[in-house]
């Protein structure tokens, strides 16, 4: 299934970091807990929106670490929550989902990724995000990287992500070797 375009918004672009995030998050993190019980969890925001002045394609992008229970049961209570499942974005560590959400009046597109708690996928991507806060030369040169790849890509994701890829596997090296979870 894809799921429906939002009018205005363009993949693969880069836009300017907004607050707007980090505020929707809080709201769809106390939805994510009320539907699959918080023991069960681990919330997290990640990616580009997660990161203070790092613009990018505008995604709120949110990881759950399931700590116990089934993929199954988690992926249904996923979906009772207004996520479509999209099978052909996932991979066998990570399922995807994808949401519309209108916060304060703007359409957002949440991307939710689950995940196992504490596994590779987790990892990688929190660390990453965090390398990311605490290296202000690291976000610099990352919205850098994203503003030449936005404007290679030309709608592709595939042109996207191999133009991301080298800077991410060498700062997600950089910060597991320092463990920054």
């Amino acid at each position: 299934m894809h799921h429906k375009k939002i009018l205005g918004k363009d993949k693969y672009v880069f836009k300017s970091y907004s607050a707007i995030y980090a505020q929707a998050f809080k709201i769809e993190k106390l939805k994510i807990h009320a539907g699959l019980g918080s023991e069960n969890v681990a919330i997290e925001h990640m990616g580009s929106t997660a990161v203070p002045g790092l613009g990018g394609k505008n995604i709120l992008d949110i990881i759950v670490g399931l700590r116990k229970g089934k993929r199954q049961r988690a992926k249904m209570k996923i979906r009772e929550l207004g996520y479509d499942f999209i099978s052909t974005a996932g991979s066998r560590n990570r399922l995807f989902f994808v949401k519309d959400e209108i916060y304060r009046g703007k359409n957002i597109r949440v991307h939710l990724h689950l995940v196992k708690f504490q596994g590779r996928e987790w990892r990688k991507n929190i660390v990453f995000r965090n390398y990311l806060i605490r290296h202000r030369d690291a976000v610099l040169e990352y919205a850098r990287v994203k503003k030449i790849a936005a404007k290679e890509a030309k709608g592709s994701k595939e042109k996207y992500m191999k133009a991301k890829e080298k800077f991410i596997r060498r700062i997600t090296k950089k910060a597991l070797e320092s463990d920054y979870l």
